[in-house]
């Protein structure tokens, strides 16, 4: 046992020798020695430099020296001396013992703005790619080059007590702030985007350099050297002034009293929204965020809150054109008037605020720089034009989550300006606003593509509808409602049948509404028009009336415009109308129905449909052999004079006489029923063989030769404002004038009285 141990102790010494032996070697051997280029930690790099004093000072106070010295893998944003003394004297510190006794928070904050996540080299500083990483492939380096461009610091606010409203009731929770990102501004950034790097990098730092060309700056500072410093624990990168930290929208608008009402005005949306799990599991309490419901979330740090959604975070961003003071009191008087029943901005229904607020906003979670403005080629949030100048904006300023373009004069937001901006503008068309908001037509109706007619009813006209519809007002905001006769109560209004109300109160590629003579209108719903006579006008809905036999009056009604200040909208123009309900599309049985058991003598299409039912063309209601589902026809019908007049010229009816009345009497044989039926389809043409996209009418495009359900072509024609129609070879008949040559139109079909028979 004893030699076991003493061969095992001269085999340990004997391979320890040869270790120290091979260790030496090693040493030895230039192949095998440190890199020249790693001189050691950021800390041990900066120190050796030896003009890096006040930045190591300041890490040291701020309780960052462990990391910088070796302890984590970071990039590190370092001024010199000169850069340090110059910002200490501008912000009133002797030295940054100085700073760190009057404000260690602001110190600890501005040094960790300093110090990035990770090791970032300079290829990844220029165009980082989160998804694909060290892997990318030339064409993948290529797509969204240098949008990638925030990168997370050790900067942060302290945990904050805030009094707001959770779940109704005012309660003081703890805020928590998550860790600033810093801007790095690439020359690929700016080519991605097909913009000039410097004039766009100037525009928001003025006082700064774009020397970016070939690489990048970070924030206000420009980058001093051509590649990175490499050191033990991450990179290293010089630059010529200390980073101011950047604050996020919200922050940065409500520390300027300039902008006070628009915070006011976005803060009556905030909420308190629990941070993520694992946060308040590493805190070891529940902490909150600041959100504001609908509107973007421009008082928090970070787009999202979960740190592993890399690519979300290092890129999304708001862009905001955020009106001060100034420019809302300016906008507020000249747009709402004190007879439209807004005399405050605290008297502006919560719907205007949103869509106020939200005009605000650029469609891009991209940074948006003046030089696309310009170009056109920003929208705001609603995909409505930016009506701003980047040249006459007053405060150009870069943030932590976006950019603000701070301005204190504001023209109207395209939607306030456009064709649904009285629904905006006064309280008397308060449920018309909702209606839009609910049928997501707003946008449209907002664009500056097109021009528009609108007619906006008012409140009293949605009160008296039937069914009965209101705005009402719950805990959870307003809403408009519309009654149910099958539940007995209100329901909310679904987006359908706001659709439909807005749609019937809508035409498009229209510039206004004629004061005299006869004009037909296309609405946005299919088939449903406006009839306008001397100044006044009806829908097709209400112009079908007149069929009745006991209708008396007239449908047309009343209208005005609305305008814009005494000038018209951006896009068209707006209309009031005197009618006490809502305009409504054609609804109920349809023109099938009408004359398939028209049998009031009464009806001026009595005799028409009395020959239908001779003919069996009319079975249970309806007519099957000319009208199927999903189809339109446009039908042609003799009035019963012109009937009683030309019986005996009718084929199939030699044994069928007309009473005074219009009664129509005697038998029709077997072959005379074919006769009238083949003869009637004649006056029927169906989408189902031709295509019909309108109803013809004075000045529409349904005019031609049409096949009809019958043997014969139907030419459809006009002149002189008035409408004809005629088989092929045969004499045209002349719509009747007592319409004033107007159809009366249906969802199934049109009808036309005329005054002769088709030969």
């Amino acid at each position: 046992m004893t030699n076991k141990k003493t061969l095992l102790t001269k085999f340990c010494i004997l391979l320890a020798s040869l270790f120290v032996m091979s260790c030496h070697d090693i040493a030895d051997d230039d192949h095998y020695k440190a890199p020249d280029w790693l001189k050691g930690n950021a800390w041990e790099v900066l120190e050796s430099e030896g003009n890096h004093t006040m930045f190591l000072k300041a890490v040291e106070l701020s309780g960052y020296k462990p990391i910088v010295n070796g302890q984590s893998v970071l990039t590190v944003m370092a001024p010199d001396d000169e850069a340090w003394q110059s910002f200490l004297q501008q912000n009133g510190y002797s030295s940054v013992e100085d700073m760190n006794a009057k404000d260690p928070v602001q110190l600890k904050k501005t040094v960790g703005y300093h110090l990035m996540y990770y090791a970032y080299d300079w290829a990844k500083m220029v165009n980082f790619r989160p998804n694909e990483g060290d892997g990318a492939t030339e064409e993948q380096k290529q797509n969204d080059a240098g949008l990638y461009y925030k990168h997370r610091t050790r900067s942060a606010d302290g945990l904050e007590q805030y009094t707001g409203r959770l779940n109704g009731v005012d309660t003081t929770v703890t805020i928590y702030h998550y860790e600033r990102y810093l801007p790095v501004m690439s020359y690929m950034l700016f080519h991605t985007k097909g913009i000039d790097a410097k004039s766009n990098y100037e525009y928001f730092y003025p006082n700064s350099q774009w020397t970016g060309d070939n690489g990048f700056n970070v924030a206000n500072a420009s980058v001093k050297d051509t590649d990175a410093t490499v050191t033990d624990n991450g990179y290293l990168y010089h630059i010529n002034q200390v980073i101011t930290p950047l604050e996020t929208i919200h922050t940065t608008l409500k520390n300027n009293p300039n902008y006070s009402d628009f915070i006011s005005l976005y803060d009556t949306y905030a909420e308190l929204t629990e941070a993520d799990q694992e946060t308040s599991t590493t805190l070891g309490k529940v902490v909150y965020v600041l959100t504001h419901g609908v509107l973007p979330n421009i008082a928090c740090e970070w787009p999202v809150t979960n740190y592993r959604q890399v690519s979300t975070l290092e890129r999304s961003s708001y862009s905001i054109f955020a009106p001060s003071n100034q420019a809302i009191s300016h906008f507020f008087s000249t747009y709402w008037k004190p007879e439209s029943g807004y005399r405050s901005l605290s008297d502006l229904d919560p719907l205007i605020l949103q869509y106020f607020i939200m005009q605000s906003f650029a469609d891009e979670s991209d940074p948006v720089f003046p030089e696309e403005i310009n170009k056109g080629q920003v929208q705001t949030a609603y995909g409505t034009p930016i009506n701003v100048n980047p040249s006459e904006v007053d405060d150009r300023l870069l943030c932590a989550n976006g950019m603000v373009y701070g301005m204190n004069n504001m023209e109207a937001p395209a939607i306030f300006s456009s064709v649904v901006g009285p629904a905006f503008r006064d309280t008397t068309y308060q449920c018309f606003m909702y209606a839009l908001d609910l049928s997501d037509l707003v946008l449209s109706l907002a664009s500056d593509k097109s021009q528009f007619v609108t007619l906006v009813p008012s409140n009293s006209q949605f009160n008296n509808n039937e069914p009965q519809m209101r705005l009402n007002t719950t805990t959870q905001g307003r809403n408009l409602e519309v009654y149910s006769d099958v539940d007995g109560n209100f329901a909310n209004m679904g987006s359908g049948q706001a659709r439909s109300i807005v749609n019937m109160h809508t035409a498009s590629n229209l510039s206004e509404l004629k004061t005299s003579g006869i004009q037909v209108v296309e609405t946005n719903t299919a088939f449903n028009y406006w009839f306008v006579l001397d100044g006044k006008i009806t829908t097709s809905a209400l112009f079908n009336e007149q069929l009745s036999p006991t209708y008396q009056g007239t449908p047309f009604v009343n209208f005005r415009e609305v305008t814009n200040n005494g000038q018209p909208w951006s896009n068209g123009r707006a209309y009031s109308y005197d009618y006490p309900m809502l305009f409504a599309e054609a609804s109920g049985d349809g023109l099938t129905h009408r004359l398939a058991v028209g049998n009031d003598k009464n009806y001026e299409y009595y005799l028409f449909a009395q020959l239908l039912q001779k003919a069996g063309l009319v079975q249970n209601g309806t007519m099957p052999t000319i009208v199927s589902d999903d189809t339109r026809y446009v039908v042609f019908v003799p009035t019963n004079e012109a009937i009683k007049n030309n019986i005996a010229n009718i084929p199939g009816c030699s044994a069928l006489k007309v009473a005074d009345d219009f009664t129509l009497s005697g038998n029709v044989s077997s072959s005379n029923k074919t006769l009238l039926a083949n003869y009637l389809r004649n006056y029927f043409v169906s989408s189902l063989m031709n295509t019909i996209t309108s109803y013809p009418y004075p000045g529409s495009s349904c005019k031609g030769n049409f096949y009809t359900m019958g043997s014969e072509h139907l030419n459809i024609t006009e002149s002189n404002g008035r409408i004809f129609a005629g088989f092929d070879n045969g004499q045209s008949v002349g719509v009747i004038e007592k319409y004033h040559g107007l159809p009366f139109a249906f969802a199934d079909g049109c009808m036309h009285f005329i005054d002769g028979i088709l030969q």
